[in-house]
């Protein structure tokens, strides 16, 4: 028991060096400016996925971003308010939090954010329209 608690101590300790080392701050936009693509997930509950592709245009704050989900699912296309198939969405109010992620947030408490899981790959969640989900994004 005890080799296990020990255990448990140091993956937790690694895992949170980990996760500081992987904050973003304002010198590493440069470094992530580019496109990004991979599998969006529409969460446990609606059980879908589509191909995205996020595109961060610029490297200052406010951060601009472009996000194309292709192939939306005609069940979830009307959560959505759209159409089935593809579905775009542009922001440019993009901020750096104090947990060292970028967030993007819309109408109705909507929002968007990444954080940096390696050095060509960025983890995302969302939140829209009572929808929320994940995707590993990994850069062209």
């Amino acid at each position: 028991m005890k080799k296990i608690i020990c255990l448990l101590a140091v993956v937790l300790m690694i895992a949170s060096v980990a996760y500081a080392a992987a904050k973003i701050t304002a010198k590493d936009l440069p470094a992530l400016k580019g496109t990004y693509s991979g599998i969006l997930s529409f969460g446990a509950m609606e059980m879908g996925t589509t191909p995205a592709t996020l595109e961060i245009l610029n490297d200052t704050v406010p951060v601009k971003a472009k996000l194309t989900l292709s192939n939306v699912p005609d069940a979830l296309a009307s959560r959505l308010g759209t159409m089935g198939g593809q579905k775009v969405v542009e922001s440019d109010d993009g901020t750096i939090t104090t947990q060292g992620t970028i967030m993007w947030t819309g109408p109705e408490r909507n929002f968007f954010e990444v954080s940096q899981a390696g050095p060509k790959t960025l983890k995302a969640w969302y939140y829209f329209r009572g929808m929320k989900g994940d995707a590993t994004l990994k850069r062209k």
